[in-house]
């Protein structure tokens, strides 16, 4: 009857376990696990973009060579999408990155998406106890490291943020990951980490998927023609989407979404009318968001033109492509009218609220002029690429 009453009450504590609780690491008598599973020896490298760099540390520490711009450059980032709204935003990657890096890296790869309140905690504790981080998909808005230690402002909700966990401490309740920036392991709280991949925010909730890397094959490389030339097809297939502009017909065909180098060149026309009808108040902000899109929020700079002029380096130097040096000068280009129109971005956020109405019609107006070098410069860089593409 007492080892009844024993198992029983062990059920009753295992179910107020938190969901982390339940997976790996050594149960005390409430069922709640105890000890750590963290991984030695982790040393991580500060990176650009949040993706490219959680995979980065992952794969490295799992013994392959690889850096980021390999990762953004041979998932083939570069790209454009304009989204209208109140705060319209700026997209300037892919969003299959990481298939498409991992399939021309030829590297396996596990993705889960779990279904109810566990979150897929117990696997992710076996990944650890066989030495495998594993790459997280959270709401960076519940990562206090982030925000000197409170939970971002309702506006940084944001669920496409990876991370990459490398160990748990159940005793003290924390998580150790690497993230974008930061040059060293992070410590978060288990409960806010489980909030921040569970988050039911608006803006692409993460729904506690993680994913993960088989480790490296002994004596694996990669190839780097293969990831060339996956990228130089990425690439052209991102600047090739989007309708024509010289098919557009009606008023909602022109209101769909700007995409690729079509939509680059109808960029400057949308940014010249974002100069009237818009509340006064708002501009600022506005504007300031946009330079954060460009140059800020994980793009590595210039919309990730600089991470992928880091991967044409490479190229040229380890792959028997050599001609793809013919592309950095037209990055260089690209790089400085992204950096040019950001910044104008930038000052004009500044100066904007104390123009009059004409005055801030011309400061638009000469955005607009900055966005048609930009298209300008695109172009020949898609040129570029197309007639290496070509030579293959």
């Amino acid at each position: 009857m007492k080892e009844i009453l024993i198992a029983c009450s062990s059920l009753v504590f295992a179910s107020c376990a938190a969901p982390w609780e339940t997976g790996g690491g050594a149960e005390n008598r409430s069922g709640k696990k105890t000890g750590r599973i963290v991984l030695p020896e982790v040393a991580p490298v500060a990176g650009g973009h949040c993706e490219s760099s959680a995979i980065m540390n992952a794969l490295r520490y799992e013994g392959y060579d690889v850096s980021e711009c390999m990762i953004a450059g041979g998932g083939g980032a570069l790209a454009f999408k304009y989204l209208k709204g109140t705060y319209p935003y700026i997209g300037a990657r892919n969003d299959d990155m990481r298939e498409r890096f991992f399939s021309a890296a030829g590297i396996a790869w596990h993705k889960t998406i779990p279904e109810g309140g566990a979150a897929g905690w117990d696997e992710i504790a076996r990944l650890l106890a066989d030495g495998i981080p594993v790459i997280l998909r959270v709401d960076m808005r519940f990562l206090p490291y982030r925000w000197g230690g409170k939970y971002g402002p309702s506006y940084t909700s944001f669920g496409w943020h990876l991370i990459t966990l490398f160990g748990i401490d159940y005793d003290k309740g924390i998580a150790y990951v690497s993230d974008t920036e930061f040059g060293s392991l992070q410590a978060v709280r288990l409960s806010d980490l489980h909030r921040a991949r569970t988050s039911k925010t608006k803006n692409w909730p993460p729904r506690a998927e993680f994913y993960w890397a088989e480790k490296a094959p002994q004596g694996f490389q990669i190839d780097a023609d293969r990831l060339v030339c996956a990228s130089i097809d990425a690439v052209l297939e991102n600047y090739r989407r989007g309708a024509d502009i010289s098919v557009l017909g009606s008023d909602a065909d022109r209101d769909a979404l700007l995409e690729g180098l079509s939509g680059l060149s109808r960029y400057p026309e949308e940014l010249v009318a974002l100069g009237s009808g818009r509340n006064t108040y708002l501009l600022p902000s506005l504007l300031e968001y946009m330079a954060g899109n460009i140059e800020d929020f994980g793009t590595g700079g210039a919309s990730f033109r600089m991470l992928y002029r880091d991967f044409i380096v490479w190229a040229a130097r380890e792959s028997s492509f050599g001609e793809v040096e013919s592309l950095i000068p037209l990055l260089d280009d690209s790089i400085a009218s992204w950096h040019a129109l950001s910044a104008e971005f930038r000052q004009a956020s500044k100066r904007i609220k104390g123009l009059s109405r004409d005055a801030q019609a011309a400061q638009f107006a000469q955005v607009g002029e900055l966005a048609k070098e930009l298209y300008k410069d695109e172009k020949a860089l898609y040129t570029g690429i197309e007639a290496i593409a070509r030579e293959e």
